[in-house]
Formats: structure tokens, C-alpha cells, sequence
């Protein structure tokens, strides 16, 4: 059974870039990628995503209100959360929001079908 994940980053250029390093893991099906959080909402409520993967620094809707947004509509959906903000008090207030993990934006390439299949089978986070 594939994993289904949305992408959701207002960078084109980061979003294809995740959504290419998850589509090489043949269990890992993008079922969506958006670069507006309002659109995420929708794609979490057609789609029902294991995993969004939401980058934080948006226009309107930032990745920490849309975590909280996804964990209040459909609380099951797994976020990991990608940052270029690395000061710890950053990863804090990303998992207060409702984070399940937080990668940097640097590490993201080796490290997001880790953290992805991670936090779908239940792994609080990874260890990176």
C-alpha cells in the first residue's frame, strides 16, 4: 500500500524538488502539490494525505497555521514540516503547531522520504 503525501511550498522550484525525491520511493504516491496553503486545505480534504509536507514561509497562510489547520480538520494526516529557519526556538514553535518532524531546508533531499515514512508508521520523529 503507497503512502500518499501532498507538497506544499510557494517556492516551484522546492516544491518539484520534494515531490521529485518522494516519487523515487515506489511506495510514495504525491497525490498533490500546492504552493498556497488555502489550496493545501482543499487538497487535505479531497485527497486525505497520509503526510503533507509544508514548507513554513508562505504568503497567507503560513506552514505553522496550516499545520495547525490540517492537525484540527484531519488530525490522522501526518506534517513534516521544511524550514530554512534552523534556530531551535523555529523547530519549537514548528512542533507546538502540530509538527510531526522538521527538516531543514539543506537536508531536505536525503532526508525527506525518511521523515516521511517515519511519522506515517508512527515514529514521533526522526533522528537527524
Amino acid at each position: 500500500m503507497s503512502l500518499t503525501v501532498i507538497v506544499v511550498d510557494d517556492d516551484a522550484d522546492s516544491r518539484w524538488l520534494n515531490a521529485c525525491a518522494l516519487r523515487m520511493d515506489p511506495d510514495i504516491a504525491v497525490v498533490g502539490e500546492t504552493g498556497d496553503g488555502e489550496a493545501a486545505l482543499t487538497l487535505v480534504q479531497q485527497k486525505h494525505p497520509d503526510v503533507a509536507v509544508v514548507d513554513v514561509m508562505m504568503p497567507r497562510v503560513n506552514g505553522l497555521e496550516l499545520t495547525r489547520r490540517i492537525k484540527r480538520q484531519r488530525p490522522e494526516t501526518k506534517v513534516v514540516i521544511v524550514t530554512a529557519l534552523v534556530e531551535d526556538a523555529h523547530r519549537r514553535a514548528a512542533y507546538a503547531s502540530g509538527a510531526d518532524d522538521v527538516l531543514r531546508k539543506g537536508e531536505t533531499f536525503e532526508m525527506l522520504v525518511p521523515a516521511v515514512r517515519a511519522v506515517a508508521g508512527g515514529a514521533d520523529r526522526v533522528k537527524h
